[in-house]
Formats: C-alpha cells, structure tokens, sequence
C-alpha cells in the first residue's frame, strides 16, 4: 500500500443511518403548557425497601416487583394517551420516563394501580427532559409497595437480568416480562448520561419498563433510545423533581456546533427547532440563533443547561444572552422565557457588531487521472475491506468487504469554509458513491462531515444527504427516489456546494436538495463509497473538481 494511505485512506463498517432516518442529536424539548397543580402536602420521606441479600428466581423476582409497578397513561390534547410503566419508589410516588412534549402539556395523569384495572387521577410534580423522567404523586400514599433501586455498580457486562413492565401492544393487560442479560454501558454524548444496553428485541415492552436484577432491585428504565436509564441517576433528578418542580423545559431544540467562522465562538449551542407557542417561541427565540450564556453562565454543554434547570421551578424567569447572524451582522440579545409557561414578551438587544468576512482567495483544483501526478495525489494501496488505485483515467476503488464504507480525500487540500465539489462517477449495482464537504475529526476520532450519496439498487437510483457531528449521524435529506434521471446513465455527474449555512445537492444537473444547515462551518472535501451485501464492488471516479476557501 501507498504510504499516504495509512494517514488519509479510511475504510469503516457501514451503518444504515448513512441512508435512513436517525434522530438528530438530543434536543430539549419544550412547549406551550398550561400551570400545574401542586400537592399542598410535603413530599413523604422515601423508605425504600432493600434488595433481597440472596439471589431469587425470576418468578420470586416478578412477585417482588408486580405489587410496585403501575401503568401510567399521558393524556395529550392532539395526540391522545401515552402509556409508560412506572415504580413507586417512595411513598406517594412513581417514577417513570419523560413523555413527549412536542405538542404540549399533558391535559392529565392517570395511574392504574398493581391490581387494578380502573385508572385514577394522579398529579405531575414533576418532568425532566434533561434527565429524561417524570415523577407521578398518587393519593393515598400508605397503599403503595415500594420497589429497591440499584446502583451503578451492578450494571456489569453479563449480569443477568428480567425486563419488566406493560406491552406495548396490550398494555391494559398483566404486565409482561423476559430474561435478558446486560451487554454494556454507553454514554449519550450530549447529556453525559450513562445508558444500560440488554442483550434482548425490547419492542414488545412500553417506555418506562423495568430492568431488573435477581435481587429484585431496579437497574434502570427502558427509554425510548432502547437502552435503559440507570436507576440510581433517575433517582438523584427524581428527588429535585419530587418537590413540585414542574415542568423544567423551553421548547427548545438544540445542538452544539463546529463553526466558530459563522458565529465567532465555539462555544454554545445552536437553536435548531423551537416549539410553536411554547416558552421559548413566546420570548422571540428563533431558529439558527446561538445560545451563549443562561442565567449569567456562558454555555458550553447540554450539561451545564441541564444543571442550570434543575436548579429552577416551572413559571421561574430564566435570563438567555443568544447571538443571532446576518450575512453583515452579529446581533447579541437577551430573551427572558419562562421555564414551562408562555408568556409573550419581546427579546432586548444589547450589541451589534460586524461579521468578518473571508479575506482568502479560493483555490481551484482539478482531477482528471491521466497524469502520474494525480496518482501521487489521491490514496493508493489495499487493506482487507479494498483497494484503491489510479489507472485508465480513473480513479478506481474496489471494496471486498459487504456492508463497508470508505473515505478518500485529496492529500493536497488543507481544509477550506465555503467549498464546492464535483465528480463523475461510474457506479456498479448494489454500491453507493457520494461526495462530503467540511469533513474534519475530532480528538477521540469521531467525525464531523456533511455527506450526499446516490445508491443504484434494484436497477433504480435514489439519493440521500446527512450530517454528522462528532460521530453523531442525522438525516438532512431522506431517501429519495431519482424519478427524472434515467437509472442507466453511467457515468453520473455529481456536485455538492456548501456557502455559510447552504448546501445544494446535484445529480446530472437536477437539484435534488437544498438544505440549510448551521452546524458545520469548515473541513475537507472527499469521495465516499459504499457496498452492501454483494461484492466485491468497484467504483470509478473519472474526474473531480474542487473548488474552496481555504481557512
């Protein structure tokens, strides 16, 4: 292999989020809400019962835990009921997942009660999207069995475990249950919280249900990433909310970003999505505006939000300095929403300042393999997943592994803002091509890129477009079908372009997508290919133009 090619050449298992719908990054979700009651009682001292000292059978565990385990149903004025299981882990009190809050407040809270089948109303104290939990007080208190909460260090690889709760596909009937055992522990790279992975298909069990070990105690609850939240950290935010904190949300999407050329700081979080009539829409927080300092912090993590929340009550006033870009201006103002109401009031503006602009001249370069210097140019070589070379006017990558990826930039190009790239490309059956822009990694080696890809399948095209951000995939542009270009062109012309916070997407000349995007303001440009189950597959990329400005 090519000596270049160990630094610049990557191949990597491909995933389906390349091509599908992921989810976005997390986002705190927030919206219109109307005031809750409160318990005018204290809340009751928790007593939590001990796990067993010895370990049980799955059927002793299941008889431990059934008389603490309740069906909660989430009324919603447009969406109807979200069923959850909870746990009455203190008296008065179950804990369960956070319900979705796109749409609003839940209008109420029902309870149906371990062996019952008749729901009673129950209160809200408290939802905590940041932590993913709600806390449901139900009256009397004393009627409860109250079910042990493990900690962290028996989540290890291997332990055996029972997931308890309601079915998804009947949950008004008994609850169900099954084996499983712990696969690992992952870490949700936005909130820094840690997730419990099982080894078992969990779509047969409703949000909230329980993971259980033989000692009867709680592990964690099933979330809707379909790993489990640790029960002794649910606990820890459950104690705040348990006090009557409210609704502790903003209606606020948000993602941390790489493009400090656009907003003049790395630091914050960009505003992606704001709920209609909720807190944040009510104070004039708007789509594409930077979140820099809450309650006189400058903000740097999902983290340093959530802990700010917690330590606030719903209807509390909370300050936000936002910074808002034109294609002249920074624009810094100051929002003052209130946590989990709507009130209508008009953001101030503090400073105004003008946006540099990009003094560089683009670079432009252009491939077409036909000479020995384009050779030295691009990665050449062979690992186990392929082989890349330049040969017959082309630049030809072959990938022997099914279901891979691989990346190739050119060596020559440091990394630029505004870039534009074309290529045409010859594309086999059952393989993908695409083009990436602002392709940079971070320092554990996860990737930041923009990614657009045709895929020929079935003897049709279709084409998709994604964003990664710190190895984190989101969908841009679903699968699509390429209806005006004729399946059997070969070879296709491909152009990706992104200008600030636009990216058009061509093939063959048709404008497939136009997104705006403001996440990523630099990198490298690069080809990617794709295999899926049948290969070997070979690619030919017979020119690439580049053009760019560099950093």
């Amino acid at each position: 292999m090519h000596s270049r090619v160990a630094q610049s050449q990557h191949f990597g298992a491909s995933r389906s989020h390349w091509k599908i719908s992921v989810l976005l990054a997390w986002v705190v979700l927030l919206a219109s809400c109307r005031s809750l009651p409160w318990l005018s009682s204290a809340t009751p001292t928790p007593t939590p019962p001990h796990p067993s000292e010895t370990e049980l059978a799955w059927n002793d565990v299941e008889a431990r835990i059934a008389p603490a385990t309740a069906l909660i149903r989430f009324e919603f004025p447009q969406t109807g009921p979200f069923l959850v299981t909870g746990v009455a882990y203190a008296p008065g009190l179950f804990l369960t997942i956070a319900p979705p809050l796109e749409g609003g407040a839940p209008l109420g809270v029902q309870v149906v009660l371990p062996g019952s089948h008749e729901p009673q109303s129950a209160e809200l104290r408290g939802v905590s999207p940041c932590d993913g939990i709600a806390v449901i007080a139900v009256q009397p208190a004393t009627n409860l069995a109250l079910a042990p909460l493990g900690s962290a260090k028996e989540t290890d690889i291997g332990v055996d475990v029972l997931v308890y709760g309601h079915s998804a596909f009947d949950p008004d009937g008994a609850a169900v249950s099954a084996p499983g055992v712990i696969a690992g522990v992952t870490t949700d790279a936005r909130r820094m919280i840690e997730e419990i992975g099982v080894t078992i298909n969990l779509s047969g069990f409703t949000y909230g249900s329980l993971l259980v070990n033989r000692h009867a105690a709680v592990l964690g609850l099933l979330l809707p990433t379909g790993r489990f939240l640790p029960a002794q950290r649910a606990r820890a935010a459950a104690d705040v909310l348990a006090e009557g904190r409210g609704l502790l949300w903003l209606g606020l999407g948000l993602s941390p970003h790489r493009n400090p050329e656009r907003f003049g700081t790395d630091k914050g979080l960009v505003v992606l999505r704001v709920t209609p009539n909720g807190p944040a829409a009510s104070a004039g927080i708007q789509p594409g505006m930077l979140l820099t300092r809450v309650d006189s912090t400058e903000l740097e993590s999902f983290a340093q939000l959530c802990d700010i929340l917690r330590q606030h009550r719903q209807g509390d006033e909370l300050p936000i300095e936002l910074l808002q870009v034109t294609d002249q201006e920074r624009i810094v103002t100051q929002a003052h929403p209130r946590i989990g109401e709507s009130t209508q009031v008009s953001p101030t503006e503090l400073r105004r300042e003008p946006r540099p602009r990009p003094a560089t001249t683009p670079v432009t370069t252009t491939w077409q393999f036909d000479r020995p210097e384009d050779a030295a140019d691009w990665s050449t070589g062979s690992s186990q997943a392929g082989t890349s070379e330049v040969r017959d006017g082309s630049y030809v990558i072959t990938l022997k592994q099914p279901n891979t990826f691989g990346i190739f930039p050119p060596l020559s190009l440091s990394a630029g803002t505004d870039q534009r790239i074309t290529a045409r490309v010859s594309l086999p059956e059952n393989a993908g091509a695409g083009l990436i822009v602002r392709s940079s990694q971070e320092p554990n080696g996860s990737r930041n890129l923009y990614l657009c890809t045709v895929v020929r399948t079935g003897g049709r095209l279709v084409a998709t477009c994604s964003l990664a951000l710190a190895g984190q995939p989101a969908v841009l542009l679903p699968v699509t079908p390429l209806a005006a270009i004729d399946p059997a062109t070969d070879p296709l012309e491909l152009e990706l372009a992104a200008q600030d916070t636009r990216l058009v997407f061509r093939v063959e000349g048709n404008t497939i997508a136009e997104m705006d995007d403001p996440l990523l303001g630099h990198g490298q440009v690069a080809l990617w290919v794709e295999s899926f189950d049948t290969v070997p597959v070979t690619i030919h990329f017979s020119e690439v133009h580049v053009e760019l400005l560099p950093r």
